[in-house]
This record gives C-alpha cells, structure tokens and sequence, in this order.
C-alpha cells in the first residue's frame, strides 16, 4: 500500500508523527486481515509522539464517544489521528456531518483533532479535503520547533 519499511515508522514516545503516511504507517501494524469495518484512533502527545494506539467500532455518532473514553486513558493525550476502514467505497455522504461532530466531542474532552483518513476499496480519503481544511501536515514538522 505503501512504500514505506518498518525502520520507518516512529517509534511510541520517542518520534514525532510529522507526516501521513508515518501515521499511517503505524495504523496498518494494528489492522486486521481480513479486513472489516471499523475505527483506529492513534493517541499523540503535545509533541506529536505515539503514546497509544485504540481499535473501535467504524466510527458513527455513538462509537465517538467510545473513542473519546478510551483515549481518555492516556494521561498525555493531545491529539488523534483516526484511521477509519471501509470494506466498501471510502467515501460516505455523512462524513461531513460526522467530521463536524466528532471534532466537537474531541474538543469539548480536550484533545484535538490531527487528522481523519478513511481506508476502504479503491483508495483512502481525508474527509477534511472535502469541507476545505487545511492539510495538518503541511506545517506539522516546522510548528514542532
């Protein structure tokens, strides 16, 4: 999927998580083969370093706050990156609606939002790219210094 080796990929509590696909890359150790329906929250701290990794249900207006409560348990918790995967296509009418939603949870719990990628069959999606965010990880090496 991607081109990209393990001695790639950050290691928990020691680098810093500055790109997508190093996030990814971390999401792809925890998914399951085969593949279903369902939701990976990486936990970073302030610094942007893997600090937990969290398998939920596909994401939906309910499993938010499931997210949220496990993520909870991280004392250092700053910011997620979800990793939604889809057996079916990737894009879904609802992530709009849903994006707006969980971003609002996320916050009123203290944490933020880094970024949202769904995995399903043809490709991946940001759903951010489709309300017109900004690409968090544009900045994201420069911001840590």
């Amino acid at each position: 999927m991607f081109n990209a080796s393990l001695v790639d990929i950050p290691r928990p509590y020691i680098d810093s998580i500055d790109t997508l696909v190093e996030a990814l890359g971390i999401a792809c150790l925890a998914l399951e083969h085969p593949l279903h329906d369902h939701t990976l929250a990486l936990i970073t701290d302030n610094q942007r370093r893997g600090i937990g990794l969290v398998r939920d249900t596909p994401l939906t207006h309910l499993s938010i706050h499931s997210i949220v409560g496990q993520c909870s348990q991280f004392p250092d918790a700053h910011s997620l990156v979800l990793v939604s995967v889809r057996t079916s296509s990737p894009i879904n009418p609802s992530d709009i609606e849903l994006l707006h939603q969980f971003t609002s949870v996320v916050a009123s719990a203290g944490l933020y939002i880094l970024d949202w990628v769904v995995v399903g069959r043809g490709g991946l999606y940001c759903p951010r790219s489709i309300v017109g965010s900004p690409d968090p990880w544009s900045t994201s090496a420069a911001s840590l210094y």
